[in-house]
């Protein structure tokens, strides 16, 4: 990292069960730098929503999401097929709307995220688009579709997001309220829209690594973190649950020893290792390279490294 063989990395963090982490900061960054995290906010969108539902703002996530965007109803009214669209299908990225963002560059004019967060109504944007696929039905990756998803969280609950995110999520944690990009209109981006701080990041890997406790308090409900963690899509290769990314310690989707990720453009990653009770964070600005499988790649690298921190006898 260092060196540059992995780009242009801006900080790295490793913690391995309690102990203090281990912080690296390169070519001019800080510790307490605050920078966008990119789709990473996703995964966060999900640890929100699993709260949503204990505070019984949310009733059920298979319960569809119509009534709670009343603003819009006029674009389900027209469509029967879309009004079938749930919470559930908005988490796994299977509202089966038309959209992809993978296909070109986000620097790219046509690439459909900057289309909508160009437009004064997002929401719309969304879900004025063809519908390609019957909900639940097909995977694609949809930024607009988690973007959606924080705005539904918000209807339910009365309020906005990112309050409820420092109420429930930040401040337990000891994260200051964190920048969120917003629309004109006042929806936040709950699908790219956060700037955080690498620690901070640790802090929600550490989170998800402990099932949800933090500080020796139940933040999060346990079976949320379960439930988000379990593969709902995806191959052989990579797995997709609620807004996190997972696969094996040692490449390919391996249940006896997974890894859960949250992946951001640029390289901002948090990847835990649960078999290893270990977190690292990684953030970059290796924006022309594919962060997933930069953060297989890196992955891999680490497993050994972690094996012999974990088990100093493993030469």
């Amino acid at each position: 990292m260092r060196e540059g063989d992995l780009g242009d990395i801006r900080s790295f963090l490793l913690q391995v069960g309690d102990h203090a982490p281990v912080e690296h900061y390169f070519r001019g960054a800080k510790r307490n730098d605050v920078a966008p995290v990119y789709s990473v906010t996703k995964s966060i969108t999900s640890l929100l929503t699993g709260l949503a539902l204990e505070a019984r703002a949310l009733d059920s996530l298979r319960a569809p999401i119509r009534p709670i965007l009343r603003a819009h109803d006029s674009l389900f009214a027209a469509d029967a097929i879309r009004a079938r669209i749930t919470v559930e299908d908005l988490l796994t990225m299977r509202a089966g709307i038309a959209w992809d963002e993978l296909s070109t560059s986000y620097t790219d004019p046509t690439n459909p995220v900057g289309l909508m967060l160009a437009t004064r109504d997002w929401i719309g944007d969304l879900l004025s688009r063809p519908m390609v696929a019957p909900p639940g039905t097909r995977y694609a990756y949809n930024t607009g579709a988690t973007i959606v998803l924080g705005e539904v969280v918000g209807l339910a609950l009365r309020r906005p997001i990112a309050s409820f995110a420092q109420e429930r999520l930040f401040g337990p944690l000891g994260i200051a309220a964190p920048p969120w990009h917003h629309a004109a209109n006042g929806v936040a981006n709950a699908g790219s829209g956060l700037s955080l701080r690498p620690l901070d990041l640790l802090r929600i890997g550490q989170l998800v690594r402990d099932r949800g406790r933090y500080g020796g308090k139940q933040v999060v409900p346990a079976a949320w973190i379960a439930a988000s963690l379990t593969p709902h899509v995806g191959t052989t290769a990579v797995r997709y649950g609620y807004q996190w990314w997972m696969w094996g310690a040692r490449g390919a989707w391996d249940p006896a020893d997974p890894v859960y990720v949250a992946s951001g453009w640029g390289g901002q990653t948090v990847l835990v290792f649960p078999s290893r009770a270990a977190v690292v964070v990684v953030t970059a600005l290796n924006f022309d390279r594919n962060p997933v499988i930069e953060a297989q790649a890196l992955t891999q690298r680490l497993d050994g490294i972690l094996t012999r921190v974990t088990n100093p006898q493993v030469q």
